[in-house]
């Protein structure tokens, strides 16, 4: 298990370590569980990616499913986030509204309808179970 093992580091180091538990993975067949809130590093190191809101897993795919053609809203806002490397190319950035529940009294049905874009009547009241999509995608959402 790696939690942020990078974060901290300079951006070159960050990438010889990356590459480290990469060689490592391929060399020895191991797995990682890799835990980071920068999604750049986690789309390079992962092959499935569980993304998680207060707590809960509300989606779970292979990378380049996830990143290709992310479900969840909390996803999609995540991943509009991430800096695009050519000034010339734009993503249109989903902006979240609302303050952050407490994860020690999370709100009732979805925890992530407070802040949702798409929230619906239903996302208050029923928290989504989590629906098998195509392939190995997975999403917890009523949409």
């Amino acid at each position: 298990m790696a939690d942020e093992p990078v974060s901290a580091l300079d951006v070159s180091i960050q990438a010889q370590i990356l590459n480290l538990l990469d060689d490592l993975k391929k060399e020895l067949g191991l797995t990682y569980l890799f835990i980071s809130h920068n999604l750049s590093t986690v789309q390079h190191v992962s092959d499935r990616i569980a993304v998680m809101y207060l707590g809960r897993i509300v989606e779970l795919a292979p990378s380049l499913a996830l990143y290709s053609s992310p479900k969840h809203p909390y996803t999609q806002a995540l991943i509009s986030a991430i800096p695009v490397p050519n000034p010339a190319s734009k993503r249109e950035r989903i902006l979240l509204q609302g303050d952050l529940p407490s994860p020690l009294n999370p709100p009732s049905g979805c925890h992530f309808h407070t802040r949702c874009p798409k929230a619906m009547a239903v996302c208050k009241e029923i928290d989504p179970p989590m629906l098998d999509l195509e392939g190995a995608h997975s999403v917890a959402c009523h949409l």
